[in-house]
């Protein structure tokens, strides 16, 4: 796990005390950083930075400068530098600094100060010291941890969520510190003649650059001096031939991951190369995926209705004056199973003809009860005259839907926001309003010069988690847009829930 990773993480997962002093005094400069990141990441301004480091010219800094960083006072609290903690059991209202740079000195030895810190064993050590094991000198730049979580942290590499249902939400993993790189292919169609000629094909080549980029910051953020992660790219133009081409010339054997192809006839043509088990689909929403292999990104949207149907099974408001009310546009033995499946007696099914004309009958509903209303279909059409019908009478009602409904199928915000209640089951969410994303974004801009798309995210989310997984094992983790759970295959099984209110989608319950 690199470095970077880790410090990265490290700073979501713990927050700065508000009214106490840093107590960093040094910052060695890394790649990415910047006067701004850095004023950010320890809550003082820029001018302050300047004027504690005269040597300063403009704005420029140079990789291996020692930065003297003044002590923060409570009028340079900066609110990026209280971020919200990944996990919501770390205690925030005490928390401490939770590394610092650390000189070494004469006499010091690695073995002293690996006990001196708190750690376990000498691989934790040099896992967050990797040149203390090769470069040993005075005056090196260790990073120190400063309290027990922080020993936690560098020791375990990587903070994974667990499901809610488990007693603690956060689990660390370790790595097997044998290894020394993992290599990974990626397979994107890039397009690149067709984008210098602007055909109707280079409209396609942004999103594989963007997902390109994504997954190259998390290999960079996974490296470091002792450990690398190694990402190739070929070129499928999405075309049959093309693809075969590539992959014939390629030593399969040699990679440990293979992220894409981006489409579902070449994801298939994959499955002949006898590398599935190592294989990710990114996007494709085909269920011809689930039969070949593979580690499906895309969550399937019968996982969505059970975990809808759960809900409704599980809320206090199931009472005598709530009905779990199903409407369809043709009744399908998946559909049948699925309503079978609610605890509630008073349970109403309504099925339709080709003219939905059984959706009338949804205006004159009993105004004293509430319905626990779910639309088994995705046609827009259909869902558009159940709600039209539903807003003619005078019944009340929760909107339970999926994001393949609300957001894959040109539904406008404005056509659910009049329900009054409406929850979401959704696989992807990014908030710019939650301070991990904050944080990422302002990374990737300090790396790439750029703003990061949700193409860009999504690439990152995906790398990040593979090879997270192939390193550490499965664990359920959340991304900063997309949710990984394959721990009962892989299919993903990663399902939020999720209230609309407020103009925010706000989480009502983690997988």
């Amino acid at each position: 796990m690199g470095i970077k990773r880790l410090l990265l993480l490290c700073f979501f997962a713990v927050t700065t005390t508000v009214l106490s002093a840093q107590s960093v005094t040094e910052h060695v400069v890394v790649k990415g950083n910047t006067l701004y990141s850095l004023s950010k990441q320890y809550g003082i301004t820029v001018d302050a930075l300047i004027e504690a480091n005269p040597q300063i010219v403009g704005t420029t800094l140079s990789l291996g400068d020692i930065l003297i960083v003044p002590k923060q006072t409570q009028a340079d609290t900066s609110p990026l530098t209280a971020a919200v903690s990944i996990s919501d059991s770390i205690d925030t209202a005490h928390a401490t600094p939770a590394f610092e740079m650390y000189k070494v000195r004469r006499g010091d030895t690695p073995a002293g100060l690996a006990k001196e810190w708190g750690f376990p064993d000498m691989a934790s050590f040099y896992r967050i010291n990797p040149d203390a094991r090769s470069d040993w000198k005075r005056g090196l730049q260790l990073v120190k941890p400063m309290n027990e979580m922080a020993v936690l942290q560098a020791t375990a590499d990587t903070l994974v969520v667990k499901p809610a249902s488990t007693a603690d939400t956060a689990v660390f993993l370790k790595a097997d510190s044998t290894r020394s790189s993992l290599e990974v292919l990626g397979i994107l169609p890039f397009f690149h003649i067709d984008y210098i000629n602007e055909t109707a094909l280079a409209k396609r080549s942004p999103v594989a650059m963007s997902l390109r980029m994504g997954m190259e910051f998390a290999a960079h953020l996974h490296s470091d001096s002792s450990f690398a992660v190694n990402i190739d790219f070929i070129d499928s133009q999405n075309h049959s031939d093309s693809l075969k081409k590539a992959l014939d010339s390629s030593d399969l054997e040699q990679y440990d991951l293979v992220l894409g192809p981006l489409y579902s006839k070449r994801v298939q043509q994959m499955a002949a190369y006898g590398v599935a088990n190592k294989s990710v689909n990114l996007m494709s929403k085909s269920d011809v995926i689930n039969d070949l292999g593979v580690y499906n990104t895309v969550v399937a949207e019968e996982n969505f209705y059970l975990s809808l149907r759960d809900l409704v099974n599980n809320r206090d408001s199931l009472a005598d004056n709530s009905v779990p009310l199903v409407v369809t546009k043709s009744l399908t033995p998946a559909c049948s199973v699925f309503f079978e499946g609610f605890d509630n007696p008073n349970k109403w099914l309504v099925t339709n003809d080709e003219k939905w004309s059984s959706n009338e009958t949804l205006a004159h509903l009993n105004s004293t009860q509430h319905y626990e209303l779910i639309i088994f279909d995705s046609d827009p059409a259909f869902i558009l005259d159940v709600l039209r019908n539903l807003r003619s009478g005078n019944a009340s009602y929760t909107l339970y839907a999926t994001e393949y409904q609300l957001f894959n199928s040109g539904i406008t915000n404005d056509n659910f926001m009049r329900e009054a209640e409406v929850i979401c089951a959704m696989s992807s969410y990014l908030s710019y309003q939650n301070s991990n994303t904050l944080l990422f974004v302002e990374a990737f801009r300090a790396h790439f010069g750029i703003e990061p798309n949700n193409y860009a995210i999504r690439g990152f989310d995906i790398a990040d988690y593979h090879i997270i997984r192939t390193l550490y094992g499965e664990s359920p983790m959340r991304g900063i847009y997309i949710g990984f759970d394959h721990t009962q295959g892989k299919k993903n099984k990663w399902v939020e829930l999720r209230r609309f209110e407020n103009f925010e989608w706000n989480l009502l319950r983690h997988p």
